[in-house]
């Protein structure tokens, strides 16, 4: 065996075995991944069927809904900030309306961008 054919042999020895490895680690990587989009997909799948249950179930489903939710907390909190400290709602307001008219906000003066 000449020199260049065991050079060659070792090369494609060192390829094959490179290529094992990496093929094993795409195969776990995708076994990985699909277990991760079947279990996102089952999650989601449950959470369907619990809110279609919940409507054909309910003559107001959207008041269950709300009161299953941790949300009531942040609204009671809002709640409070608006009656402690008066003026946060106009603030509010002008932030909604300001991203529902963007292109009406444009051509204010510079004063009233900043409110």
């Amino acid at each position: 065996m000449t020199r260049v054919q065991a050079c060659h042999k070792f090369f494609i020895t060192r390829v094959q075995a490179c290529h094992k490895f990496v093929m094993t680690r795409v195969q776990a990587c995708h076994k990985f991944f699909i277990t991760r989009v079947q279990a996102c997909h089952k999650f989601v799948m449950t959470s369907v069927q619990a809110c279609s249950k919940l409507t054909k179930a309910s003559k107001s489903p959207w008041n269950e809904l709300a009161a299953s939710l941790p949300c009531k907390l942040i609204a009671n909190y809002s709640k409070n900030r608006v009656r402690t400290q008066p003026g946060i709602e106009l603030a509010t307001y002008r932030l909604v309306a300001r991203r529902r008219y963007h292109s009406a906000s444009s051509t204010t003066r510079g004063e009233d961008r900043f409110r």
